[in-house]
């Protein structure tokens, strides 16, 4: 039988992902493969030389290069996943625990989540703010009105999804059905942006060319939004780090804050499963057991010896 070469095999995974229009993930396997490509030297690869030992060497390699531990963490769990798919195709033999000894887990100490006091000033500001700075202001409040939902989700809104108030919507990430009644906050937003050109099918000026490449439009803005928001927040002087991720992260944190359940949470974000939900409380809850540690060393230091 020929041998199936690892990186031809992601080529061809690369492939089925873009005639799905799973750009998304085509876009991180491609990532991975070129990354693979750039540490072999632009020779091909076969099954047989991933080795835990290779794994190891490729981590290393990326840390030198600065990648940092969430990156890192990406390109080892796409790489497994396109291995256990080429075991279920018998391209590939089975090695217990290859990735065993290589980063695969989630960071959860960057703080992605901001207070509520800077959402209710991103909602309540009355500085008048330049154009594409007030477009990204209320790209990022809507966001977060609609349930934290992703930047991607809201790109891809076609106008049929909006029915009166409530919009119903696939995630791009999981293929879950979403359904959100849109506050009426939100629905000024989606008002003043609302794409009223007959050539779109989308809601918002996201995408808009729908002819063209639509997920090579939406990265771009996705890059746009999230230099603007940076901007935004030197110009309302706020000092923590605002993303269109964040807005996502905050809603999460806000609901837990309020004492909503885990459960009832994941099903609002459309997450495929709790354990998915409790990474971005993870930083939330060290800082309650911190909090927790204080207090006891407090009350300790209180009493007489």
């Amino acid at each position: 039988m020929k041998e199936v070469f690892l990186t031809g095999f992601i080529e061809e995974l690369i492939a089925e992902l873009e005639k799905e229009q799973r750009d998304g993930t085509a876009h991180v396997y491609r990532s991975t493969l070129n990354r693979i490509r750039k540490f072999m030297n632009g020779t091909e690869m076969s099954f047989k030389q991933l080795t835990p030992e290779w794994l190891s060497r490729f981590e290393q390699k990326l840390l030198t290069e600065q990648v940092k531990w969430n990156t890192v963490s990406t390109y080892m769990r796409m790489l497994r996943s396109i291995y256990n798919q080429a075991v279920e195709a018998g391209v590939a033999t089975y090695t217990p625990r290859l990735f065993s000894n290589v980063h695969t887990g989630v960071d959860n100490r960057v703080k992605r989540a901001v207070s509520p006091e800077v959402i209710s000033r991103l909602m309540k500001s009355e500085k008048e703010l330049p154009q594409r700075l007030s477009f990204s202001r209320d790209i990022f409040v809507l966001l977060f009105l609609l349930r934290g939902m992703s930047f991607v989700d809201l790109a891809f809104l076609r106008k049929r999804d909006l029915e009166g108030d409530v919009i119903t919507y696939h995630r791009h990430k999981t293929g879950r059905k979403i359904t959100v009644a849109a506050s009426p906050e939100a629905m000024a937003i989606i008002e003043k942006y609302r794409d009223e050109s007959s050539d779109s099918p989308y809601l918002l000026p996201i995408i808009t060319n729908p002819k063209g490449d639509e997920y090579r439009q939406y990265a771009r803005m996705l890059r746009l939004e999230n230099y603007h928001l940076i901007r935004l927040a030197r110009f309302l002087n706020i000092r923590e780090r605002l993303t269109t991720y964040t807005a996502r992260h905050t809603w999460a944190t806000t609901a837990l804050r309020q004492n909503y359940n885990s459960n009832l949470i994941c099903d609002a974000m459309g997450h495929s499963s709790v354990k998915v939900t409790e990474t971005y409380f993870q930083p939330f809850k060290e800082a309650e057991i911190n909090r927790m540690n204080q207090a006891i060393i407090a009350f300790i230091m209180s009493r007489k010896g």
